[in-house]
């Protein structure tokens, strides 16, 4: 199981997941897709769900390499079953087709070089890995047995509501189909992180049906007995808090995990961020939620589009976008190759524009980082100075041009947005800054007390602010 701790969109890895649309009838059972409660829900109702669906919930036993010495010590925050120095991993899976399809976490069989799923009739059989994908944490594995198997029919995990029962199912501890009951405490939690995931996509749905170790990849169930969600992380120093991947984001990666052994995933080139009320007034975008982009990657599908920084995508493919991520999981999970229609907030005008998505690579499509140089003078609330020719060299990058912000005024409104010393000044308003020349006459033409929005760099993103000029 895995716990906590997001990430560049180059475009690749959060988000709610939309019901898939290519056919699927071949790799799971839906359920009634009912929405809400069924009213009351006593004793009677979860001792049924547990005789419905318990058959269809498995033990797995992945056999990997012995853990590294070096990584004996185990962190605060860990991936619940990996191995810990004995070579075998552990979790839970549930059947999804008849045919002996099933899914689970992605790090439950990490690395394995057998995998074992135990049964509920006790039979052990042997498993095969179809495909597996770490940026979901999800993984598909197909069984070979006589007989008919009980399936868990899938849900739809966009019509949980918050207070709901569920039910988990699964192997805490290796104690085979334990089940525990619980409400929905929340949906859309995108600010945790399975183990050590740097990047991902993740839109977890937060429990307090108890989830431990041993739990990863078990069925998260609603009282109309279908599976709402995944169980794959928790907290280790919270108690009674589990969480589970939203099962229609499983229903996406599923098909592309069965045709492909891996989930493809499509680029358009931008690092997108969200909107806080001063960058909503900045850029004019009124009530309209969106992506607002701090970058657009040169010889992008982006670039090609026209698309610039400072837009905002409100809508992509007919799908309105709520949270910045939201773009990053459709981006990634339309076909490269594809155009599509997006809609765009430029200057407080709306525009049309369509991209042709390209294929993402293995690595991330993010730009070369821009190492961050030394100090000198300006205003705003903050000390900046320019970047000199030596300096860029000094930086590994000739080119770079502009001013690097020395030092913040504690008590200025940039520093209360977050401008850090280090920061590099892309832009003030619509200006490229190249200068310190060029920073000086913009901030000077904006009147005091004018709201002022300024690009930034750090590391290896860019990130809009917006402030008052003081």
């Amino acid at each position: 199981m895995r716990v906590f701790a997001f990430s560049l969109l180059a475009l690749l890895a959060g988000p709610a997941a939309a019901q898939p649309t290519r056919p699927h009838d071949s790799l799971w059972t839906d359920g009634t897709g009912k929405a809400g409660p069924t009213g009351t829900v006593n004793l009677p109702a979860f001792v049924k769900l547990a005789r419905s669906l318990g058959p269809a919930v498995v033990n797995i036993v992945a056999v990997q390499g012995a853990e590294d010495p070096r990584n004996a010590i185990e962190r605060q925050l860990a991936p619940e079953g990996k191995p810990h120095g004995n070579g075998k991993g552990q979790g839970t899976g549930f059947i999804i087709h008849k045919s002996g399809l099933i899914i689970t976490n992605a790090h439950v069989v990490e690395g394995s070089e057998d995998i074992h799923v135990r049964l509920s009739d006790e039979r052990e059989v042997q498993a095969r890995l179809i495909g597996r994908d770490e940026k979901t944490d999800i993984a598909l594995l197909q069984i070979d047995v006589e007989g008919a198997l009980p399936v868990a029919p899938l849900g739809n995990s966009d019509n949980l509501m918050i207070g709901e029962w569920v039910i988990a199912i699964g192997n805490p501890f290796g104690l085979d189909h334990t089940v525990t009951a619980g409400i929905v405490s929340a949906k859309g939690r995108r600010d945790v992180r399975p183990g050590n995931a740097n990047s991902g996509f993740y839109d977890f749905i937060q429990t307090d049906a108890s989830i431990n170790p041993g739990n990863s990849g078990g069925p998260l169930i609603n009282a109309h007995g279908e599976v709402v969600g995944m169980n794959t992380a928790m907290n280790a120093q919270a108690q009674g808090i589990g969480f589970a991947i939203p099962i229609n984001m499983v229903k996406v990666i599923v098909p592309k995990l069965r045709e492909h052994g891996h989930a493809p995933r499509s680029w358009l080139g931008v690092f997108p961020q969200g909107l806080t009320p001063a960058l909503r007034k900045a850029f004019k975008t009124g009530p309209r939620t969106g992506a607002l982009l701090s970058e657009v990657v040169p010889d992008s599908p982006a670039s090609h589009a026209g698309l610039r920084s400072g837009d905002l995508i409100y809508e992509f493919d007919s799908q309105k976008i709520v949270r910045a991520d939201d773009l990053t999981w459709l981006v990634a999970t339309t076909p490269a190759g594809r155009k599509v229609p997006l809609q765009v907030l430029r200057d407080g005008a709306p525009m049309h524009v369509e991209v042709t998505l390209a294929a993402a690579s293995d690595e991330g499509d993010a730009p070369p980082p821009a190492k961050v140089a030394p100090r000198h003078k300006s205003s705003l609330g903050m000390t900046v100075s320019e970047i000199t020719p030596g300096i860029a060299r000094e930086l590994g990058n000739p080119q770079l041009r502009g001013v690097v912000v020395m030092a913040v005024e504690s008590d200025s409104p940039a520093n209360e947005v977050g401008v850090e010393r280090g920061d590099l000044v892309q832009r003030v308003g619509d200006t490229e800054i190249r200068s310190l020349d060029d920073y000086a006459k913009t901030v000077r033409a904006v009147p005091s007390g004018q709201l002022i929005r300024v690009l930034l760099r750090r590391e290896q993103r860019n990130t809009w602010v917006a402030f008052p000029k003081r």
